[in-house]
């Protein structure tokens, strides 16, 4: 039923398995990703920490459990989660860019960076590993490495709109302006409602002294319900 995603039925399913049949535990790790699925972080959590006390060695309980932590915002959690599931198999690609995700998120961007690295080692065709290593560049102000990396993460998925916006932006701030229109531009055909594509382009707009261009974008940008938008135009669109 979980590969069906009809989640609901697996939970009332596991519920009767956990009662009726206690020494099965791995019951504990489906039932805590289905949790997860229905965004019962907690729940997934306590089922998760079920199963570990009795697979301790379980590096993919440890690396679920570390990212429902992350998503409820407990980094020093999930980090400490993801060390022990690198420790017991450290041939997952996707635990080095949980982790490196909640390093990015702490500021630690080169070490962020050194985990997507081993991310990207056991997984070279991965786009958002790219993408993650343009994010830890781009908040270093290494634009032009950032730039590196989204393109290498769009040359892998062309339907990635974030890689587009975040070049976009990238290249505006050194005035790439006509690459990082095309970029806007495809972020939102492939988007049409990503508010913050309109943002960007309207701060580039501004950089080049494009007001009337600037205003409108800023106010597509609160069409689209982003009210950050209004305090800009009243600063510089009345």
């Amino acid at each position: 039923m979980q590969t069906s995603k009809n989640y609901k039925e697996a939970l009332i399913e596991y519920d009767s398995c956990v009662t009726t049949n206690t020494g099965y535990d791995k019951v504990y790790l489906y039932r805590g990703l289905v949790k997860y699925h229905l965004n019962d972080l907690k729940g997934s959590i306590d089922d998760y920490t079920k199963f570990i006390l009795t697979n301790p060695k379980s590096s993919m309980a440890f690396d679920n459990r570390g990212y429902s932590k992350f998503l409820l915002g407990d980094d020093p959690g999930a980090l400490d989660d993801y060390n022990k599931s690198i420790d017991i198999n450290p041939k997952v690609s996707k635990t080095y860019l949980n982790r490196g995700g909640v390093k990015n998120r702490l500021g630690q961007f080169e070490d962020a960076i050194e985990d997507f690295k081993k991310a990207l080692n056991l997984n070279p065709n991965n786009a958002d590993i790219y993408f993650n290593i343009g994010i830890s560049k781009g908040a270093m102000n290494d634009n032009e490495g950032a730039i590196e990396a989204f393109s290498s993460a769009i040359k892998l998925k062309s339907t990635l709109d974030l890689a587009f916006l975040y070049r976009g932006t990238n290249e505006s701030l050194l005035k790439k302006y006509e690459e990082a229109d095309k970029d806007f531009k495809q972020c939102l055909i492939l988007n049409p409602k990503n508010s913050d594509a309109y943002l960007s382009r309207g701060a580039m707009k501004l950089d080049q002294s494009d007001k009337e261009g600037a205003c409108s974008d800023f106010q597509k940008v609160l069409s689209l319900g982003n009210k950050r938008a209004a305090k800009i135009i009243k600063e510089n669109c009345n």
